[in-house]
């Protein structure tokens, strides 16, 4: 009786041991966790450990579960290079982040040979100027999104005299020589240029002197913590015109930091948690429940770079880089075959994405959307009524313009 129990259990351990394991796609995770982007590091790892643990739920991808090994670093290129050396060792699908331009450049060297796919949340052009062969954005690059910031200043408002206030490094840089050079092509004078450092809390002396300047309206480019004190400061000091910004001062935490000095302001949203699609909607109230709190754009951005992973590779209908990289730059991944991308978008050769983006007033403590661009019609915008009308346009002046007046 012995022999045959012990006999049993040793038949049990050995079916065990013998067992296939569950074949997983390796991701590696480098976000900053510490540091001026430990808001928009947090923000981008929720957003990818969300949809890692729905695609797990749903039965992985291609038969195989996503496993994540995760670096929070400090914001600083000597952490990014140190993480991403490390994460490679372990032989990585595909690498998730980091957030920042200046802490994805200095990652993304060892990334490039062999190529492992690299989904960065930096928005900075020189990153994809520089062509690396797998790097991937998860939102508009400058060289995209500038163009739409700088309507929605010309074109949206009609200003002829544009103030620049920018933040001061490879970010804030690289968007205000875009801004620049589109200013120049639809002959707007840009009377103010002026910047702040990173993490810069005393901004007295730039909007003095933007307001010494008398523009038309201000165009603001620059991350969460400075474009809090710069708008603080706009509202002490009365600046009274128009103010133009990025998606980033649309984020809730920066709304609610600034004190009711967002109210008013102009945003060009890369995307949009208020995006009206059904998509969109349904993905803000599962990270409601499952965080406490809205997403913001970097959440999205960490969203949408596992959901992409998914779409390419059950496209490419395997598990190889090089592939699944020809697949992602030569496919237009639709909304209608991939609900959980958000939203139809496509690649070019160099890895920058294209999708429709949003023109916003910040009202009331909240971005509402005034005009969708099409991805594919950057010239046309959409109405919430759904009306098409040309971007370029006296309808579309007129209907900005009942939105700044409804500030003053």
């Amino acid at each position: 009786m012995l022999h045959r129990i012990t006999l049993t259990l040793l038949t049990g351990v050995l079916a065990l041991v013998l067992q296939p394991a569950v074949a997983q796609i390796k991701l590696a995770g480098i976000t900053e966790g510490r540091g001026p982007g430990a808001t928009a590091g947090q923000s981008l790892k929720s957003g990818y450990l969300m949809a890692i643990d729905e695609i797990n739920g749903n039965g992985g991808v291609l038969g195989q579960q996503l496993e994540l090994t995760q670096f929070d670093i400090d914001t600083s290129p000597a952490a990014a290079e140190e993480a991403t050396k490390k994460a490679l060792v372990g032989k990585p699908f595909a690498v998730l982040g980091p957030q920042f331009s200046g802490i994805t450049a200095a990652s993304m060297k060892f990334t490039a040979d062999p190529a492992v796919p690299q989904f960065t949340g930096g928005e900075a052009s020189s990153l994809t100027r520089r062509f690396h062969p797998s790097l991937l954005r998860t939102s508009l690059s400058q060289s995209g999104s500038m163009p739409r910031l700088g309507a929605l200043a010309t074109f949206g408002l009609g200003a002829q005299n544009i103030g620049l206030i920018w933040i001061d490094n490879d970010f804030g840089k690289d968007g205000r020589d875009a801004l620049i050079a589109t200013f120049k092509r639809r002959k707007t004078v840009v009377g103010f240029d002026g910047s702040v450092k990173p993490a810069q809390t005393d901004c007295a002396q730039v909007v003095a002197a933007l307001i010494a300047a008398k523009v038309d309206a201000l165009l603001l480019y620059a991350t969460e913590s400075e474009s809090i004190e710069v708008l603080k400061e706009l509202r002490k000091q009365g600046f009274d015109k128009p103010i133009v910004t990025d998606g980033l001062v649309a984020a809730q935490k920066v709304i609610d930091a600034a004190g009711g000095a967002t109210e008013g302001v102009l945003v060009h949203m890369n995307n949009s948690v208020d995006a009206p699609s059904v998509q969109m909607q349904a993905f803000v109230k599962r990270y409601e429940a499952r965080y406490g709190r809205r997403p913001d754009l970097n959440g999205i951005k960490g969203y949408f770079s596992v959901q992409l992973l998914k779409a390419g590779l059950t496209v490419t209908g395997e598990l190889d880089q090089a592939k699944f990289l020809h697949t992602v730059h030569n496919t237009r991944f639709e909304a209608t075959r991939f609900p959980d991308l958000l939203g139809s978008v496509a690649y070019d050769f160099f890895g920058d994405l294209n999708r429709a983006s949003y023109f916003a007033v910040i009202r009331n403590g909240r971005p509402q959307i005034v005009a969708t661009i099409s991805a594919l019609e950057g010239g046309m915008v959409e109405l919430p009524n759904g009306q098409l009308i040309t971007l370029n346009s006296a309808e579309f002046r007129r209907e900005l313009a009942s939105v700044v007046l409804a500030r003053r």
